[in-house]
C-alpha cells in the first residue's frame, strides 16, 4: 500500500460590502461581514494517485465554473482537473456565484478573480504533503428537521415535518501526521438558512461550528454538506429561514458539540490508501413543456421592464420554453462524475441539492463502509428530489422553473441511485482488499 500524504490551506473569499446576496428572490446587499467566507482545500496524494477537496462557503457553483476553477488548479499545480472536487456550503448569505431566474445574475468578475485564489491555496497545500494515518468516526445530530410540513389539505410548505425523512448522520474524519492533527473533515446535512433575510455576509451556522470545532481541536478542518435539499436548520424559532445571528449561533454551536464528541471518540488509527474513480452517466428531462402552453403564458404575461423590473423565474422559464422549440431539443444532461475514496470512504458528489431519501437509499446500498453524499457538489441543477415529492409539488419542485426550460425526470431518484451505485461497485471492484 502507498502512503497516504495529506495537506490542507485556506483562503479568504469574502466579497466586497454591497454585494447581492443570492438565495432568496428578495433583493438583498451584504452591508457588514457577520463572518468572512473561506476556500479550505485539502489535497490528498498516494502513489501517482492525486485527489483535490475544496470546501466553498458559497451556495452553488454551476458546471462551467466548476470546470473553470478546475483548469486553473490543474494549470496550477498539474493535477488533473477531474481530480477536483468542489463542494459548496450552500450558505445563503453568500454572493451569486450562479445564474437563478427571479433570484440572482452570476457575478463572473468576482468569480474570475477567485480561481487565482483557490488555485494558490491548492499549490501551497501540494507542497506541504506530509503522511497521515485516518481515524473516522460517525454520530448523529439533531441540526437539521425535514422542512415538507404537510398540510392537512395535503398541501406542501415549507416548515418543520419532525416525522419527515433526513439523514441524521454526522462523520468526522481526522489526518494525523507524525505531529498532530493535519487536517479534519466534517459531513451532516442541513440547510445554511438561520441567518434568515439579514443583510450581511456570512458562512451562517457552519460557520459557528465550524469556527468551535477548530477551536477546541486546533486543526483546519473542512465541511461538506450532505443531503440538504429537504433539511432546514433546526431553529428554535420554528421555521426554515432563522432570525439572525442568534439562530445561527443555536445551530452551529448543536452541531459543534455534535462534531467535537465524534471528535474525541476517534481512537483507531489506520494506513489507508486513495483513488479517484470517473464516470458520467445521463440523466433524464420530463418531455419540454408545449410551445403552445408556452404562447399563451407570455401573451397573458407580457414583460414591460419599466413597470415589472426584472421578470421572475416563471416568465423566464416560459420564455426558456419558447426558445428551446426553436432549437435542437435535448432528452437528458450529462453529469460528469468524481468518486473520491479515502480507505473504506468514498466522497459522492451532486451537483444538487439533493433529498434525504436518495442519499439514504445510496448509503445503504453502498458496498463502502462510510459514503458520503455531497450535495451543490461539482455542478448546479436545483433540487433533486424524490418521485414522492414530485407528485406533491411544493417549493423545492416548483423552483426547477429558476434554472433551465428542461425539468428532470419523475424517476430522477432512482437514476442518481442506480448510476452512482454501479460507480461504487466499479470501485469497489477495483479495491476488493478496502479495509474495514
Amino acid at each position: 500500500m502507498n502512503t497516504l500524504c495529506a495537506a490542507i490551506a485556506r483562503c479568504d473569499i469574502t466579497p466586497p460590502l454591497g454585494t447581492l446576496l443570492f438565495g432568496y428572490p428578495s433583493e438583498r446587499r451584504g452591508n457588514v461581514v457577520a463572518d468572512g467566507l473561506n476556500a479550505t482545500a485539502l489535497v490528498l496524494q498516494s502513489g501517482e494517485e492525486t485527489a483535490v477537496v475544496i470546501a466553498l462557503d458559497w451556495a452553488v457553483l454551476d458546471e462551467e465554473e466548476t470546470a473553470a476553477i478546475g483548469a486553473a488548479i490543474s494549470d496550477a499545480t498539474g493535477i488533473s482537473a477531474r481530480h477536483v472536487t468542489l463542494c459548496c456550503s450552500h450558505t445563503h448569505s453568500g454572493p451569486p456565484t450562479v445564474t437563478a431566474w427571479g433570484w440572482s445574475k452570476k457575478d463572473v468578475p468576482y468569480l474570475e478573480e477567485m480561481r487565482a485564489r483557490i488555485a494558490e491555496i491548492v499549490a501551497q497545500a501540494q507542497k506541504n504533503l506530509q503522511p497521515v494515518r485516518i481515524g473516522i468516526g460517525v454520530g448523529t445530530t439533531d441540526a437539521g428537521i425535514n422542512r415538507r410540513e404537510i398540510h392537512p389539505d395535503g398541501s406542501v410548505h415549507l416548515g418543520f415535518n419532525e416525522s419527515g425523512p433526513r439523514d441524521d448522520s454526522l462523520s468526522v474524519v481526522r489526518f494525523e501526521g507524525e505531529n498532530g492533527t493535519v487536517a479534519g473533515l466534517v459531513h451532516l446535512s442541513a440547510h445554511p438558512t438561520s441567518r434568515g433575510l439579514e443583510p450581511s455576509i456570512s458562512r451562517d451556522w457552519p460557520g459557528v461550528m465550524m469556527d468551535r470545532l477548530e477551536t477546541i481541536t486546533g486543526a483546519t478542518t473542512l465541511f461538506i454538506n450532505g443531503s440538504f435539499g429537504d433539511v432546514a436548520p433546526r431553529t428554535t424559532i420554528g421555521g426554515v429561514v432563522g432570525d439572525g445571528e442568534i439562530a445561527a449561533r443555536e445551530v452551529g454551536l448543536r452541531a459543534a458539540n455534535d462534531a467535537i464528541a465524534v471528535w474525541r471518540e476517534i481512537k483507531d488509527w489506520r494506513d489507508m490508501d486513495l483513488n479517484v474513480h470517473l464516470g458520467e452517466f445521463q440523466m433524464p428531462h420530463s418531455p419540454l413543456a408545449s410551445r403552445e402552453d408556452a404562447g399563451k403564458y407570455l401573451e397573458e404575461h407580457p414583460h414591460d421592464a419599466e413597470k415589472l423590473g426584472e421578470p421572475g423565474a416563471e416568465w423566464n422559464y416560459w420564455n426558456a420554453v419558447q426558445k428551446a422549440h426553436c432549437a435542437t431539443l435535448q432528452s437528458s444532461r450529462t453529469f460528469r462524475q468524481t468518486l473520491t475514496r479515502i480507505g473504506p470512504l468514498v466522497i459522492v458528489p451532486f451537483g444538487g441539492e439533493i433529498f434525504s431519501d436518495i442519499a439514504l437509499r445510496l448509503k445503504k446500498a453502498s458496498p463502502f463502509a462510510h459514503t458520503l453524499c455531497a450535495g451543490s457538489t461539482n455542478g448546479s441543477h436545483g433540487y433533486y428530489v424524490t418521485r414522492e415529492a414530485r407528485a406533491r409539488g411544493g417549493y423545492e419542485v416548483w423552483v426547477a422553473r429558476a434554472f433551465s426550460p428542461y425539468l428532470l425526470a419523475d424517476n430522477i431518484d432512482d437514476v442518481l441511485v442506480q448510476e452512482n451505485l454501479q460507480l461504487l461497485q466499479q470501485l469497489a471492484e477495483k479495491n476488493k482488499s478496502t479495509p474495514e
